[in-house]
């Protein structure tokens, strides 16, 4: 980080304060009496896989100067809110490729906390490691961001690279849960939840407050809270016991599904034949292929757009994956030929994939003359 440091990052820790699971509403589901008790995990800071932000202030969006800010030309100065809460305001000094990030949230750039940064370029500006912090009842939640610009405005998106990651021990099998969260100290599912089993892949999912996993389901709390001088997540796995239905997969070449209804999140990893759901109405979210030509840069799903049904004593089917059909529609305005290239899956699930050695091509002929061709751009 390139980073030089004016005042040391605050950090404030207060005993027995609690902040998470904001919005989240029970299920009615049964839980304690008809099985094991809730199970506790402390997710202690790690790095986490990254969760963008976009930014944009340009033209009618451009912030007025802050508070005796460091005197610069107008067209070397660019002025935006990461936002943390409450906001944190930096300034661009554009000529000397600096950032001059106010750590204590405060509009005035002569006192306080203000950190100076230096950027690096990588087909845009690019600022490491950026420290700061959202405030929550007594509790300064740290994070750890990178910030994407333009060379010249003042727009991109952050990558908040921190966040939160612990040890669940299932009936001896230990699973890896993580969180990462917007910068807005509230877990909901505008943040980041990652889950790994024994030999398993690693999804990253919208944060639910119910999860299916491993062949049962979950309500999951989350709440902040102080650990010597740390903070940490506290998640508590509640066991629940809803009525089940069945489903039936087919899904060749796929390591991993997400299902997704009104209040519950499906992790279904190497789906395959009957499983025991519980009921509701589904629709697919992700499903992540993967062999030994494609490995981690296959194809990524898109959309899927007929809604699943699971029902008690009925037994509902789904067909996702392979093989895969590379389809052309094509469309015509007076002159103007449009053709747009799509990737079909087995069940009509759509995704995107572009190889940069040998993109998607097209020919048009005419019998056997051939009136022209070409590639399909990325996207």
């Amino acid at each position: 980080m390139n980073a030089n440091r004016y005042s040391a990052f605050p950090r404030t820790v207060a005993a027995a304060v609690l902040i998470g699971s904001i919005g989240w509403v029970s299920l009615g589901w049964s839980a304690q009496g008809e099985g094991p008790a809730p199970r506790t995990v402390v997710l202690r800071p790690a790095r986490g896989p990254s969760l963008r932000i976009d930014f944009d202030y340009t033209r009618g969006k451009a912030l007025p100067a802050f508070e005796n800010e460091p005197a610069l030309p107008d067209k070397t100065a660019a002025r935006g809110l990461i936002p943390t809460v409450p906001p944190t305001p930096f300034l661009r000094n554009l000529s000397e490729k600096l950032l001059y990030l106010k750590v204590d949230h405060d509009r005035n750039f002569s006192e306080g906390s203000l950190v100076t940064y230096r950027s690096r370029y990588d087909g845009h500006v690019v600022f490491d490691d950026l420290a700061v912090f959202t405030r929550r009842e007594s509790l300064a939640i740290p994070y750890t961001v990178r910030l994407y610009t333009y060379e010249t405005v003042c727009a991109g998106w952050f990558l908040v690279e921190s966040g939160w990651e612990g040890q669940l021990d299932l009936d001896g099998e230990m699973w890896t849960i993580g969180i990462v969260d917007n910068l807005d100290g509230r877990i909901d599912g505008n943040d980041l939840l990652y889950l790994r089993g024994p030999g398993k892949l690693t999804p990253v999912c919208p944060a639910a407050e119910t999860l299916f996993f491993a062949g049962r389901t979950f309500h999951l709390d989350l709440a902040f809270l102080p650990l010597g001088s740390e903070i940490a997540l506290q998640a508590t796995f509640t066991e629940l016991h809803p009525p089940l239905g069945e489903l039936h997969i087919e899904a060749n070449g796929s390591r991993h599904v997400r299902l997704r209804s009104d209040t519950l999140t499906v992790l279904l990893d190497d789906p395959a034949g009957t499983v025991a759901l519980p009921v509701g109405v589904y629709r697919v979210e992700d499903c992540i292929l993967c062999d030994e030509q494609t490995r981690w840069a296959g194809p990524t799903f898109v959309a899927y757009e007929p809604r699943l049904s699971v029902q008690a004593g009925q037994t509902a089917a789904l067909r996702l994956g392979g093989p895969l059909t590379n389809t052309v529609e094509v469309s015509r305005d007076r002159n103007l030929l449009r053709l747009d290239y799509r990737l079909i899956g087995a069940g009509g699930e759509r995704y995107s994939y572009y190889n940069w050695k040998g993109p998607p091509s097209f020919t048009i002929s005419k019998g056997p003359l051939r009136l022209g061709g070409g590639t399909f751009p990325f996207g």
